[in-house]
């Protein structure tokens, strides 16, 4: 039986890869790197703001021996001062996904965050949505050394909660986070509102909207017969 939702943060709860997007520009800026939106969804969507920052520096997403790790953190920390003041010029929510999150806690459903956004950027939104405590865990780009496509962020998320990954069902929007949710062994539920659906083809299922989407609906998709 489905017992827990797993979800990713950006693009799936919140629609923020604008906001990523916008403070990204503005670290960016410092060493004279910059892109457009199109460049952004093809080249950056499922980094985490490390990796991101490695390949703006030509070099590859993974950390390498002689990265300057002090000039990372340095663009980290400007872009979440960015992200901050981004964020408070306003946001929208992904349409359908706090009514889901409500709906999950009045039914007993356990809730997590898994995701490759700092804790701070996911905090901020949550708490401006007061909607923290409606997760028994949150699982950022800071608790692991690798993000996804990983699958140590979603093994983390259902350890963190107490659920076996066969019970949980992921809530995805990249290609690197539905392989991160199945390579630790949860389902997987596509959201086509960030990339194009031909990529999210490792998802179990696939869903435009999560709008009309209910708890017994994910049981009925997710749960053995």
């Amino acid at each position: 039986m489905l017992r827990a939702i797993v979800w990713d943060f950006d693009g799936v709860i919140v629609d923020s890869e604008p906001l990523h997007y916008r403070a990204f520009l503005a670290a960016a800026a410092s060493f004279g790197y910059t892109f457009n939106w199109d460049e952004y969804l093809a080249k950056f969507i499922g980094f985490d703001d490390r990796d991101a920052f490695r390949v703006m520096l030509g070099g590859p997403p993974e950390p390498t021996p002689d990265e300057d790790t002090g000039r990372l953190a340095k663009l980290c920390a400007d872009k979440a001062v960015a992200f901050e003041q981004v964020v408070n010029e306003g946001f929208q929510t992904i349409p359908g996904a706090v009514e889901l999150i409500e709906q999950a806690v009045n039914d007993g459903m356990l809730q997590a965050v898994a995701s490759g956004a700092s804790r701070q950027d996911i905090v901020i939104i949550l708490d401006r949505l007061e909607l923290t405590d409606r997760f028994a865990a949150i699982v950022s780009a800071d608790d692991v050394a690798r993000s996804k496509p990983d699958p140590l962020t979603y093994t983390l998320a259902a350890g963190q909660i107490g659920v076996e990954p066969s019970a949980c069902v992921a809530i995805e929007d990249t290609a690197a986070g539905i392989q991160s949710a199945r390579d630790a062994g949860l389902h997987a539920l596509a959201l086509t509102t960030t990339d194009h659906p031909t990529r999210l083809h490792r998802a179990h299922r696939l869903v435009d909207t999560l709008e009309g989407v209910t708890t017994d609906q994910l049981r009925a998709w997710f749960s053995d017969p």
